[in-house]
């Protein structure tokens, strides 16, 4: 799946639409003013549900739970591995509004590299919210999704990030998190965009790049 992941780009800069092929899923990555295309190489099946693994071309790799981030590679710093304690299922129900100030809690453990930094401990608290205005969305429409954010406190206090976003659909009837921003520490925030190609040009093949 590298291998299939480096041939989107055959030497193009990352910031370039790659020739997609259909035959692929694709997340759209966004790292400051850099934009990734990413593979996906393999579903993970645990016990907490099913992992998404993406693949870069470059060979950074990203693995979600149910849009949450569980584990990176290659990037200059990795969460290694990630626990959940008592998380919620999406769409978190819509008894609060999103002025309250309440949500739904749970609790995060992850593992930092470098520096050897196990076991910081976030608690999380779930709240729905208005759809942003200030998003890296590309192929979807702001309002047509339900926005939750999370807020954490975390243990140590230095390991404290800014909060998240995630931006639900349930056109299909199961809600998906087909958009977020989460940050690995506080000054190395991503946005993950589920995305579908745009049909190849007049005179294109549709399974370039393969």
């Amino acid at each position: 799946m590298l291998d299939a992941a480096r041939l989107l780009y055959k030497g193009e800069s990352s910031s370039a639409q790659p020739d997609f092929n259909p035959a692929y899923r694709y997340l759209r990555t966004q790292v400051g003013d850099r934009t990734i295309f990413m593979v996906l190489g393999y579903i993970d099946q645990r016990a907490e549900g099913p992992v998404e693994v993406w693949y870069s071309g470059s060979g950074e790799v990203v693995r979600l739970l149910n849009g949450q981030l569980v584990g990176t590679t290659g990037l200059s710093t990795d969460w290694r591995n990630v626990r959940f304690t008592g998380v919620p299922v999406w769409p978190a129900p819509d008894t609060t509004s999103a002025s309250s100030g309440s949500g739904q809690s749970y609790t995060r453990l992850r593992d930092l590299m470098p520096g050897y930094r196990f076991g910081i401990r976030d608690e999380i608290v779930r709240t729905p919210i208005s759809p942003p205005q200030n998003t890296a969305l590309a192929g979807v429409n702001p309002t047509s999704l339900r926005w939750y954010e999370e807020r954490s406190v975390s243990r140590p206090s230095a390991a404290s990030l800014p909060a998240a976003r995630f931006g639900i659909s349930t056109s299909s009837g199961t809600p998906q998190v087909v958009y977020s921003e989460q940050c690995l520490t506080s000054d190395f925030c991503m946005s993950f965009e589920q995305w579908t190609p745009p049909a190849p040009a007049a005179g294109r093949s549709a399974s370039s790049g393969t």
